[in-house]
This record gives C-alpha cells, sequence and structure tokens, in this order.
C-alpha cells in the first residue's frame, strides 16, 4: 500500500486550478429593427439602474502592501513517488471551506488528473483505518457544468462528538490498484468564526416567493427589502412572459460569492453579501434567474443554450449591469471610423458559440447571446420569437445549429447562415462609441481576472464546478458551514477588496482609474501566487487591448 503523510501546512498551502474565462448570468435592449412587416409589440425591458445599495461594499482606499502567507484551503495534491509506470496524480479538496472543526459535516472531492479516463474506477475512504469510518466505493462520474470527473463525497464524514486533532485517511482507488494516505486536522469547535456558532436557517414568505437565509447575516439584515424587490422582480417577469407562478419560487440567499453570483434549478440561489467581489446586484440576478425559472415551465422540444441565456440576458436589461446590448455586440467588431475591423476583434462566430456556448470566454458569450436575441425580436417581434424558440425540434445528429436551421427555415424561411449574416450587418450599422470599446474590454478583463482569482485562491467558488449543494436538504440537516465558511486568509480579504474597487470604477464609467485598479489587482494576484509556489502552473496575467485581438487568452491551464 502507497502512504503519503501530508502534515497541515502543506495542505493548507496548496491552492487549485484555472483555465480560461467562460460563463453564466445576465442581459439588456435597445430599440430598432428592418422587418417590412408590422412588428407585435414586445416585453417592456426594464433599463433601470439597480440600486447599488443593496450590496454594500467595504472601501477600499489604497492597496496595502502585505507579505503573503499561506492560504488556508483544505485541499491536497496528492503527487506520488516517481516509479516504474507514472501513476495519476489525483487532488482531493474538503469541505467546509478554509478550516475544518470538531462536529463539522465533512465533505470531500477526490478529482481526477485532466484526460484520465477512469471509467468504471471507484473511491473508497476510510478514516483512522476503522471500519465503522469506511466511506464507499463511489465511482467517479462529472461534475458540474464543466463535467469534472471526480467522486464527490457530500457530508460522508460525521465529526460530532470528535475530538479536534489529527486523523488519517486513506484513498483506494480500485480496480486501479492505487492507494495513499493524508492527515487530517480537526479544530476546536470553540474556535468558530461568527457569525457561524449562532447561525441557523431561516425562512420568510412574500406574495412570489419562500426565501431562505442563514441569521446573522446581511441577508437577515436586510430582509424586509429583499422580500419587496422579489415581488417586484417576479412581477415584472410574469409581465414580461405573459405567465403566472403556480406556486412559490425558493429563493436561497447564500452569503457567500458562487461563481458569478445566481444559479437556477429547482431554485434560485443568489450570493448576497457586502464583500461581493462579484459585482453582482441582487435585482439583476434575480431577474435573470427568475426568467430561466418561467422559462424552463413553459417548455420546448430544444431550448439552444445561447438563446436560454440569450433570452434572460435580454429580458433583465443587461447581464451584470443595464447596458446597450447591440452597441456593446458591435463593439466586438470594429473600432469606429475603421473599415478594416481591427478594433476589439473578439467577435465568436455563432455555430460554435450555438454548440458549446459555456466553455466560450463568458461576457463576449453572453453579449452575443443577448443582442442576438435582441436583433430577432426587433425584425421579427415578440410572438414570432416565441413561436420559433418554443418550437425547434432536436436533430438527429445533435447539433443545435442544425435544430435552429431547421426552425429558421420553418418560421422565417432563412437557414442559419443567413441569420448570422443579417446579425452582423444589424451590428455594422450601430452606432460605437469609444465608451462603449472600453467598457466591453474591461468587463472581459474584470470577469476574466475574477475567475482567476477563484479558480486560484477561492475555488470552490469557480462556476463552472461551484460547490452548490441541496439547500433543501441543507436546511433539513441544519447545515449552515458550507455556505457561512469561506476563505478569510489575509490575501483573500485584501484581492476581494481590490476586486470590490476595480469594480466600482467599472460600474461609474471610470475606465482609467479600472485599468490601474485591474493592474494593481493582477500584481498582487502573481505576487500571491508566486509566494505559495504556484509560480510552475501560473501564468502571469495582463489586461486585454483593444488593439491587440491577439490578447484574447486563456488565464491558466485546467488540470
Amino acid at each position: 500500500m502507497r502512504r503519503l503523510w501530508v502534515i497541515l501546512a502543506a495542505l493548507l498551502l496548496l491552492g487549485l486550478t484555472s483555465c480560461s474565462a467562460v460563463g453564466l448570468l445576465r442581459g439588456t435592449d435597445t430599440g430598432g429593427g428592418n422587418s417590412a412587416a408590422t412588428t407585435p409589440a414586445s416585453p417592456t425591458v426594464a433599463l433601470a439602474t439597480p440600486t447599488l445599495t443593496a450590496t454594500p461594499s467595504p472601501q477600499v482606499t489604497a492597496t496595502p502592501s502585505i507579505t503573503p502567507t499561506p492560504i488556508p484551503s483544505p485541499t491536497l495534491t496528492v503527487e506520488p513517488s516517481p516509479t516504474s509506470s507514472p501513476e495519476p496524480t489525483f487532488t482531493v479538496r474538503f469541505h467546509p471551506d478554509y478550516a475544518l472543526y470538531a462536529g463539522d459535516q465533512v465533505s470531500w472531492e477526490v478529482i481526477a488528473p485532466a484526460q484520465t479516463d477512469l471509467s468504471g474506477q471507484t473511491v473508497t475512504v476510510w478514516v483512522d483505518g476503522q471500519a465503522e469510518n469506511l466511506f464507499g466505493p463511489l465511482e467517479f462520474s462529472p461534475f458540474g457544468i464543466q463535467g469534472r470527473t471526480q467522486a464527490t463525497f457530500t457530508w460522508a464524514w460525521d465529526t460530532s462528538g470528535l475530538e479536534p486533532g489529527p486523523y488519517i485517511l486513506t484513498y483506494s482507488v480500485e480496480p486501479l490498484g492505487y492507494e495513499w494516505e493524508e492527515t487530517l486536522f480537526l479544530q476546536l469547535r470553540s474556535d468558530l468564526l461568527a457569525p457561524e456558532p449562532y447561525a441557523r436557517w431561516g425562512v420568510a414568505e412574500s406574495n412570489c416567493c419562500l426565501v431562505y437565509y442563514i441569521t446573522g447575516t446581511e441577508a437577515e439584515r436586510d430582509l424586509d427589502r429583499l422580500l419587496d424587490q422579489a415581488d417586484e422582480v417576479t412581477q415584472a417577469v410574469m409581465e414580461q412572459m405573459d405567465t403566472q407562478l403556480e406556486e412559490p419560487v425558493n429563493i436561497t440567499l447564500l452569503p457567500r460569492v458562487l461563481g458569478h453570483g445566481g444559479f437556477a434549478g429547482d431554485g434560485i440561489s443568489i450570493s448576497y453579501l457586502d464583500r461581493n467581489y462579484a459585482g453582482s446586484y441582487f435585482e439583476m440576478v434575480l431577474h435573470h434567474e427568475m426568467v430561466h425559472m418561467l422559462d424552463s415551465r413553459l417548455g420546448g422540444e430544444l431550448r439552444p443554450t445561447i438563446l436560454v441565456e440569450g433570452l434572460a440576458v435580454y429580458l433583465s436589461g443587461g447581464h451584470f449591469k443595464p447596458e446597450e446590448l447591440l452597441p456593446r455586440a458591435a463593439a466586438l467588431l470594429w473600432l469606429p471610423g475603421d473599415d478594416s475591423e481591427s478594433g476589439l476583434g473578439w467577435y465568436q462566430e455563432l455555430a460554435p458559440l450555438v454548440e458549446n456556448f459555456y466553455p466560450a470566454q463568458h461576457e463576449i458569450g453572453y453579449l452575443q447571446a443577448g443582442a442576438l436575441v435582441d436583433f430577432m425580436i426587433r425584425t421579427w417581434g415578440w410572438d414570432a420569437f416565441v413561436s420559433f424558440y418554443r418550437d425547434i425540434q432536436p436533430h438527429p445528429s445533435g447539433s443545435q445549429v442544425q435544430a435552429m436551421d431547421a426552425a429558421l427555415q420553418k418560421h422565417f424561411q432563412i437557414g442559419f447562415d443567413e441569420l448570422e449574416q443579417m446579425f452582423l450587418d444589424e451590428l455594422r450599422r450601430q452606432p460605437v462609441t469609444p465608451e462603449h470599446i472600453q467598457d466591453v474590454r474591461l468587463t472581459v478583463a474584470f470577469y476574466d481576472s475574477l475567475r482567476r482569482y477563484q479558480q486560484n485562491l477561492d475555488p470552490s467558488a469557480y462556476f463552472m464546478t461551484a460547490w452548490l449543494l441541496d439547500s433543501r436538504e441543507m436546511q433539513e440537516r441544519g447545515i449552515v458551514a458550507d455556505y457561512v465558511r469561506r476563505p478569510m486568509a489575509p490575501e483573500n480579504i485584501l484581492l476581494e477588496e481590490m476586486l470590490v474597487e476595480a469594480h466600482r470604477h467599472l460600474i461609474r464609467g471610470a475606465y482609467s482609474e479600472a485599468e490601474l485598479a485591474l493592474e494593481d489587482l493582477q500584481a498582487k494576484l502573481d505576487e500571491v501566487l508566486l509566494a505559495a509556489n504556484l509560480a510552475g502552473e501560473t501564468m502571469l496575467w495582463s489586461i486585454p487591448s483593444q488593439t491587440s485581438p491577439d490578447a484574447m487568452y486563456d488565464l491558466l491551464p485546467e488540470r
């Protein structure tokens, strides 16, 4: 049996992953249209600026210098000693984040090496070699939007009644026949940080929704206002989509950042906290996710992802903020007055975007999706668009492009390629300003840098593999730690405050200040990662230039 003894310092020092940028969230509106026929009325698209005080952020007056310290992160990368035949490198990530305490319901992700076929392989885990503390065997399976291969042990180890101190975990992958050990430390429960010692799940009911929150958090503090906003947003979405709720929507307010701030499934999960480094606003995120909820209930044989996300962006009046979709999408093509289209050069052809939407650069993909829906509704009207959208049928090949092409032929007598050409022609007619270009460029830079921070120093938050749990089961079990606990090392706090500061400049159109803030942020992130001995896996970052399309980059290789 292969044994690897790992002490706490090594376990806490290792950060994780990175890759390029990709996506999930919000949309916009503008006027126009080139339809010769009378265009039916479109639903109202609200462009009201969200209340920025809904999620107050800490003030950052300077970028203090720090001496990086080891970053607490219960993550272990198992690197076996060289043998005659190379063995795989597994990564183990523990939850709750930051630190583990006696009494926790402990989960762990056993993450397989990239591009490794583990079909039929299982993982078994023993704690201190005791048969009663045996977990598994559990098969490797896809996890998250990314479909990362891992074995996920959710709330597997109940540490209630255990003494603080070291515990030996033994892992066995079979039939591969690969084993290793590590030492895990449970800390004193009396050392828990506020508000966790007294935090509990609470629930409040509004006209539209059941809102679940954790006591002692910002959500409880602002609950009355959030309930009113939930009713207002839900009513607006129902009017836009001409439908009604048949039962209340479950909304879970998270006291930590996950992804870009919002997810929708059986219910809606939204990050709500003062230091919301994702720069998301409650009303904007809720509008986007509520569109997803009602859209899924209205159904359709096949709803291509680009149209699902584009519809949510369009009806929300913006992606992360109120914005004009068509001029901003046009900024992806060229600089004003430059016929060579040598500007941002970031426009992505629709066919690959339709077939593989989420791995595309996140902000560009969502911007093009929202602008495409905007263009189609301007051209053919809301009713015609909805008839087309709900009538898309799966194609025998599985291709979403082919499915859209058939529906376009049926409803509008055009093919997919003709739709894209019409869309590009409309973008070229848009009045694009230098402000549009700067805003798009720095928005991409901001969210790429945010994801770089998440992948390295807050990996549970990275949207492609976010640690998003069954909220109903958490409430039934009384578990709050997975959402209350998050990375709280000085480096995490500093970098998150720097993200907040950069977003503050960006949202008010102070582009020079935003660019300087992002450069400072990336320099500090480089410094922290290098100090954490991640230099071999970290590519130094630069803000993409509006005159250098080649600056569209992959940040870090996924591993």
